[in-house]
């Protein structure tokens, strides 16, 4: 599926296209009371080229969305969580309270671009998955700036989903209710990377 960016981009081009030729045809029809080729072909090699510049452009974007794609992909498949190394202790013996809560650090796999939907409440932001919780966040201009709306953990998350249109909805528990948490994204393929990721309650 194209970017949106890039099928405007796209649809830019073939509308100067279109209307270089227009015009050609129009214009040479005025010209000095009888058609002239040479103003035919000066707006049509115009929106040729004007036309075929932001084509390129769309192609160029594609192709970047293509290899975001790919390497979203791989970073996901690469697992969810990330172990550090436990350091023994002096002793020689591991203290294995310790070295789940300090040797132990989960590793989040972000989804960008989203249109969110949360206790009835759209906006664009993103996902932040680890191994045991679901961050929702709220689009800044920038990634660090980001502001957290509500940290889910995978324990009060349905493992069922729905479908309405273009959305995937699960439930979560809030209190004594349910909620629920709904997104889209123009990406279709972090779709199947977002509901694996969510899936996984080991």
């Amino acid at each position: 599926m194209r970017n949106p960016i890039s099928t405007w981009l796209m649809g830019i081009g073939i509308l100067l296209i279109a209307i270089g030729f227009v015009l050609g045809l129009v214009s040479a029809g005025f010209a000095y009371g009888e058609f002239s080729f040479l103003i035919v072909l000066y707006w049509w090699l115009g929106g040729v080229v004007s036309g075929f510049i932001f084509i390129g452009m769309s192609e160029i974007v594609h192709l970047l969305q293509k290899i975001h794609d790919q390497n979203g992909g791989m970073n996901a498949s690469g697992g969810t969580a990330a172990a550090t190394p436990i350091a023994p202790s002096l002793s020689g013996e591991a203290t294995t309270n310790t070295d789940k809560t300090e040797g132990t650090e989960e590793k989040e796999t972000p989804f960008k671009d989203l249109t969110i939907v949360v206790n009835g409440e759209r906006f664009k932001g993103q996902l932040r998955i680890t191994k045991s919780t679901v961050k929702i966040m709220r689009k800044s201009m920038f990634d660090s700036e980001a502001q957290l709306v509500k940290a889910i953990p995978k324990s009060l998350l349905s493992t069922e989903y729905e479908r309405d249109d273009d959305y995937i909805v699960y439930r979560f528990q809030e209190g004594s209710s349910y909620q629920k948490l709904a997104f889209k994204t123009y990406n279709v393929y972090d779709y199947e990377k977002i509901v694996n990721l969510l899936s996984d309650r080991r």
